[in-house]
């Protein structure tokens, strides 16, 4: 999920994006409570969501999952984004769809802050198949 604030962009991961209603069409997210990422979508309204396939690199999801945007600027030396009409990033490579939303709701569910989107554009990216969080278990995240 990518978003910005001011002059900084910030992405994270995250383990779920569903559909949550059609007409208009609307994406459930939901982000850890201390996230950077969370305070950024409740100061600007909006947010991205890239659809990560089954070959994104386990270095992709470390990079954006495993630091904090409070401490490093993960678009710095990152060139596979392109940014949508809502001026936030979204990823060309290893990923399938992205979708703009515009916040419609929020919902405190103590350890995380769920937000309910309305699609304000969307494109497909590849055929490539998405990635689960079993997929990721099974075939990405390293074994130690």
């Amino acid at each position: 999920m990518l978003t910005a604030k001011e002059d900084q962009d910030n992405g994270c991961i995250i383990n779920t994006a569903v559909q949550v209603a059609n007409n208009p069409t609307r994406l459930a997210i939901s982000c850890q409570s201390e996230n950077l990422t969370k305070e950024m979508i409740e100061r600007t309204g909006v947010f991205n969501v890239s659809v990560l396939t089954e070959d994104v690199p386990f270095d992709t999801i470390k990079h954006f999952g495993m630091q904090t945007g409070r401490e490093v600027n993960k678009f710095e030396n990152f060139s596979a984004v392109k940014r949508s009409h809502n001026g936030l990033y979204y990823l060309t490579e290893n990923a399938n769809a992205m979708f703009s939303c515009k916040v419609v709701d929020k919902k405190d569910l103590g350890s995380h802050m769920m937000f309910i989107g309305e699609v304000t554009e969307s494109k497909v990216l590849s055929r490539n198949a998405s990635c689960t969080y079993a997929h990721y278990h099974k075939a990405i995240k390293p074994k130690f």
